[in-house]
């Protein structure tokens, strides 16, 4: 049986397609020889690794919209968020706005595990160095903290440090990191959730749209230029319209949007691998 990869790219709640998507090896009864993973995409990653299926991920993803973290799920029309956007300190030493541990906690309770060897898939997450300005892969050691620094997104996340480096946000570097599984596996699976052509609109957006949006070109730059020189085997673009990168309340959008790709996966994979009747 060929070795199936597995690439689960960062895109903010575009990310929670991730979930849909992979149904389609349940269904097909394929379980990934790797995965690796940026930012959101990291966070679905270590959930698959750890052996969750995607009716876990589902109602730990409605357990989340119910709890008192919820807040974070409608961020931009969170006026806390907002001021907060507005009046940031320049000064400020903590490196962002959130520090990620309530969310960090609840991972850790929903996988169950809290270290790259208790995984039952092996597990690469990105990271990107601060400092430095380059792709760091991390695949042991402390699942937790390489979780959060794939996540930290600049300015909103705190940074982490991990073996003396100061690691932020894996999309600043690899967004999409099917790479980093080369010889690894026989085929290799990306699923870009990455930010689709929006509409354009006549009122001007407000300064913290312009920050996330800026950072969605530099995604899909650097998706598209990785695109010119290598491709996975399959390549799945979910292609969810209408989806901020912070705008996890439109769950139910993104889980619709999501399915014509996991019926695009189930095709592509039965053409290339012997699926049992």
């Amino acid at each position: 049986m060929k070795r199936v990869g597995i690439a689960l790219g960062a895109g903010g709640a575009r990310g929670l397609a991730h979930i849909v998507v992979l149904e389609a090896l349940e269904e097909l009864g394929i379980v990934p020889a790797v995965i690796s993973g940026t930012s959101i995409g990291a966070v679905v990653a270590a959930a698959l690794a750890a052996g969750l299926s995607t009716s876990d991920m589902r109602r730990a993803v409605d357990e989340l919209r119910a709890s008192r973290s919820a807040r974070i799920w409608n961020f931009h029309d969170n006026p806390d968020f907002q001021l907060a956007l507005a009046v940031i300190d320049p000064t400020r030493e903590t490196g962002g706005l959130i520090k990620g541990e309530k969310f960090l906690r609840f991972v850790e309770r929903t996988i169950g595990v809290t270290r790259f060897d208790e995984l039952k898939i092996p597990l690469r997450i990105v990271a990107t160095d601060y400092w430095r300005k380059e792709e760091v892969i991390l695949k042991d050691g402390d699942l937790l903290a390489a979780l959060r620094a794939s996540y930290s997104m600049p300015g909103l996340f705190t940074p982490v440090t991990i073996d003396g480096r100061k690691l932020v946000d894996g999309g600043l570097e690899n967004p999409l990191p099917f790479d980093v599984l080369r010889g690894e596996c026989d085929i290799t699976v990306a699923i870009d959730v990455s930010a689709n052509l929006t509409a354009e609109h006549a009122e001007t957006p407000r300064a913290y749209d312009i920050l996330f949006f800026a950072y969605q070109i530099m995604q899909n730059s650097i998706v598209r230029e990785k695109l010119l020189h290598a491709r996975p085997d399959i390549l799945i673009k979910t292609n969810i319209r209408d989806v901020r990168s912070l705008e996890f309340n439109k769950l139910q959008s993104i889980y619709d949007q999501a399915v014509s790709a996991k019926e695009e996966l189930k095709r592509r994979l039965s053409s290339v691998l012997p699926i049992p009747a």
